[in-house]
């Protein structure tokens, strides 16, 4: 069974409920509760820590049960129930997936709900990295990488890993998420393992390891973690499992990179951005967002500036998703706000996605840079065009790369450059907004064109600033 259990819960579990759910599991450990009560952990005698437990969060909605955990979860819960995860170490000689499932089970006898646990599919065996540390996600930590390991079909950004990531992160260790080939990475848990110096680590049908984003085979190295495998030809490419067929047929996927700066006036409330863009492309205002999966609160601009300001002058890194509802395309953000001298800048990276055989409507970024145009603040806008799962999960599997279809140069940008530069541009511009402080649409092609990356490098060479040319 998998080491992950939820218990999604009809009524809110008090503090002793929460400890005496893990006393179900095994009596006979010992119980400490961390972080103001709100995650619990079992003990064995000796230290090592065998099961965490965390405080029930209420969800927003009950389709994000279904999001993370598998379509129609939410049909026997109420409209917002609680999720509550338990979470086993990786050893060898107990079996903590029990452990876990007991304790889920008790929180369901006293507060109502259901428990979900999947069928483990990662094969466990001498070349796997057991073991247990201080954090509960972490099976191995060593000078340099952390290594956790996640056996379930649809892999969140938990609050476990976005926990782990800032204890091991100040101590310079990167992270190692390993999976069975099986599993799919949330749109937010992908963008967090592409991230430089972390790594996804696929456990391939055959026993053997390959990287989730290139197919490269990689080996276990006692004391490092996960390496690439030294043993393997180069030219043999990706891993057999990587380069497999998908499961089912990819749709397009439009990939929109937004830079903004906006003046930090009392009345800032961020966000306006993503209103527009998710509105234009997708067909709705996203429901729900949270610095972490489940995520936690309904969208609200104000609430999101009010975390902002809260963690300034640090940045804030946020997620979001859209409603499922019929007429509405699958889109997930990732928002990224940091101080700057005269304000906050926003950086958006929304997916959208589309079914197989459905074309996106490129016409709409046109008219999404003519309303950019008339506010201030507007850097660049970047969109790419690719092949994905119509949800937005990916897979361990090769999809092509990316393509882009068009950008946006803000006023800024523009004035930056040599005069006459962007009516010699090797694409051509389409200009919105006062004719002295322009923003320029360049439209590179449809993303299915070859060519178009070449286009797209002779673009940017073009447009870069006379100081960019200076070594």
């Amino acid at each position: 069974m998998s080491r992950d259990v939820v218990a999604l819960l009809e009524r809110a579990p008090d503090a002793r409920t929460l400890v005496d759910a893990v006393c179900a599991a095994d009596p006979a450990l010992r119980v400490r509760s961390v972080a103001d009560g709100t995650v619990v952990y079992l003990f064995e005698n000796s230290g090592r820590l065998l099961l965490a437990l965390q405080a029930a969060q209420e969800l927003p909605l009950s389709a994000e049960a279904d999001r993370l955990l598998g379509e129609g979860t939410s049909d026997r819960l109420p409209a917002r129930p609680l999720w509550v995860e338990a979470r086993g170490a990786e050893t060898e000689d107990r079996d903590t997936a029990s452990l876990a499932r007991r304790c889920a089970e008790y929180l369901v006898q006293q507060c109502g709900g259901l428990v979900v646990g999947p069928e483990s599919s990662l094969t466990r065996d001498r070349e796997h990295p057991w073991g247990t540390t201080g954090h509960p996600a972490v099976s191995v930590s060593t000078e340099e990488r952390a290594v956790l390991v996640q056996d379930r079909p649809v892999v969140p950004l938990s609050s476990w890993i976005v926990d782990a990531l800032a204890e091991h992160g100040r101590e310079g260790r990167r992270l190692q998420l390993l999976t069975p080939s099986t599993s799919v990475l949330t749109h937010a848990m992908r963008w967090l393992m592409a991230q430089p110096g972390a790594a996804w680590v696929v456990r391939a049908p055959d026993g053997r390891h390959y990287d989730g984003f290139n197919g490269l085979p990689m080996v276990w190295e006692k004391g490092t973690g996960f390496v690439l495998d030294p043993d393997v030809d180069a030219e043999e490419g990706p891993d057999q499992a990587f380069r497999a067929s998908a499961d089912e047929p990819l749709g397009a996927q439009l990939r929109v990179t937004v830079h903004l700066d906006h003046p930090l006036t009392p009345g800032l409330e961020l966000g306006e951005a993503v209103d527009l863009f998710t509105e234009h492309l997708a067909g709705a205002l996203p429901a729900v967002w949270g610095v972490d999966e489940p995520m936690n609160e309904v969208w609200n601009r104000a609430r999101v500036t009010a975390l902002v300001r809260e963690r300034a002058p640090g940045a804030t890194t946020a997620f979001l998703t859209g409603p499922e509802e019929e007429g509405v395309r699958p889109f997930g953000g990732v928002l990224r706000y940091s101080r700057t001298r005269s304000g906050v800048h926003e950086h958006l990276e929304l997916t959208v996605g589309f079914r197989p055989g459905e074309e996106p409507g490129l016409e709409a970024l046109e008219e999404l840079v003519d309303e950019l145009a008339d506010r201030d603040g507007l850097r660049s806008v970047v969109v790419h065009r690719a092949l994905g799962r119509p949800d937005l999960t990916y897979a361990p599997r090769w999809a092509g790369v990316q393509t882009p279809v068009g950008v946006a140069v803000g006023p800024e940008g523009v004035l930056a450059v040599r005069r006459g530069t962007v009516d010699s541009a090797p694409v051509e511009g389409v200009r919105f907004g006062p004719p002295l402080t322009p923003t320029v649409w360049f439209r590179i092609g449809d993303g299915v064109e070859p060519g178009s990356w070449t286009r797209f490098r002779d673009l940017l060479e073009h447009m870069r600033p006379p100081t960019a040319d200076r070594r």
